[in-house]
Formats: C-alpha cells, sequence, structure tokens
C-alpha cells in the first residue's frame, strides 16, 4: 500500500509539472485573435500604494500590445506598446515617446515592466512558473501559478490566476523578496475586439522620440 501510495504521489507530481505548460498552451490558445480588458488594482509606486487603472488592447497574431494608463494620476495620458521586440513608454507630461529593448523596459513611476499584462508568454520566459493548485474566484475556479521572478524583473515573485472554463489570466500579485505585495491587479471587463496594428501602435506626431 505504501508503494502504491508513493507512485500515486509521483504520477501526480508528475502530472502537476506537465500542466503548467499545458495551462500556457490553453491561454495562448485562447487569447490568439485579438482581445480587449482592463485591469485594475492597487499598486506599490514610488509616493506610495496607489490605485492602478489600464485598458489593455492585444494582437497576439502580431505580438502587438498595448496598454493605455488612466490612474494612478502620476501616469494619466500615458500608454506603453509593446511590440516583438521593443516597448515604447509615452509620457503624456513631456510629450516624449521612449523606445527600449523590450527585455529592460519598464514603466516610468510604476516599477515594474507591465509586459506579462497582457502577454502571459512574455512573461512566463521571466519567470519559473509552478503550479500551486486551484482557487475558487468571483469568475470562477482558476488554476494558481507561482513564479519566481528572474534578477531585475523589478519584483521577486508573481501569483497568477489562470480561469479554467475560459482560460485567461484574471489576477495578478506581485510581490517584492519579503513577501510584501507590490502589486494586486484584476483583468475584467473582457472582450473580443476588432483591432487593426496601425491604431495600437499611434502616438502623437509631434512627440519627441527618444531611443535608449
Amino acid at each position: 500500500m505504501k508503494k502504491t501510495g508513493a507512485l500515486v504521489l509521483f504520477l501526480l507530481s508528475l502530472a502537476l509539472a506537465q500542466s503548467v505548460q499545458e495551462i500556457l498552451d490553453r491561454v495562448e490558445k485562447n487569447l490568439s485573435t485579438p482581445w480587449q480588458a482592463v485591469v485594475q488594482g492597487r499598486v506599490e509606486t514610488p509616493s506610495g500604494a496607489e490605485a492602478l487603472l489600464v485598458r489593455v488592447y492585444a494582437l497576439p497574431q502580431e505580438n502587438l500590445f498595448r496598454l493605455e494608463f488612466q490612474k494612478p494620476a502620476s501616469l494619466e495620458g500615458n500608454f506603453t506598446v509593446i511590440t516583438e521586440k521593443e516597448v515604447w513608454n509615452y509620457l503624456y507630461l513631456t510629450n516624449q515617446l521612449v523606445i527600449s529593448p523590450k527585455e529592460k523596459a519598464q514603466v516610468q513611476g510604476l516599477g515594474f515592466s507591465p509586459q506579462g499584462l497582457g502577454d502571459v508568454k512574455a512573461l512566463s520566459e521571466r519567470v519559473r512558473l509552478q503550479l500551486s493548485g486551484e482557487v475558487r474566484l468571483e469568475e470562477g475556479v482558476a488554476w494558481k501559478l507561482l513564479g519566481q521572478a528572474r534578477e531585475g524583473e523589478g519584483f521577486a515573485r508573481v501569483e497568477l490566476y489562470v480561469l479554467k472554463a475560459d482560460p485567461r489570466p484574471v489576477r495578478f500579485v506581485f510581490l517584492d523578496e519579503k513577501g510584501k505585495v507590490l502589486a494586486d491587479l484584476r483583468v475584467v471587463s473582457f472582450s473580443r475586439a476588432s483591432l487593426k496594428a496601425q491604431d495600437l501602435k499611434r502616438y502623437p506626431r509631434d512627440a519627441q522620440v527618444v531611443r535608449r
């Protein structure tokens, strides 16, 4: 009986290990067509905890994502465009478009890269994800994935909640190395959308373009 129990636990551990990639594959397939959503919650900024509200527009097949910031007030009017190789950060107050390589880009005043908010595949390339189990959220039953971030990401760990019935992220929790919550964000108002690349890439014609 002991051997049988040990075998069951071993097989279960293998199944859980394999499920992470399976979950990510389901999310990628489910979110392969254009969509939009709102990300809202609380985030730690240099001036303290503040409300965050971001509208996300996604063209996954073109590896193109746009995040428009409405809260906090310090980021209102700013937006971020994530392309296959670059991140464009538009700063409303200075009318600058700051273009950086994707691997080192962050949002000024936010403290961590927002890439994972629209692109779970990008997030999985920067953290080591493990399946922690299942939890029940307002949206329904969700998988809970835990991730350990690489150095320099602006956060140490992440909790990612993926809806089972409609495989997509519904909550992100970013933490520092001491376990302090840097951001607790929910994805709401999700819908399929008709989007064009030129709309996601638009920025003011008179903006100063700066490459870093």
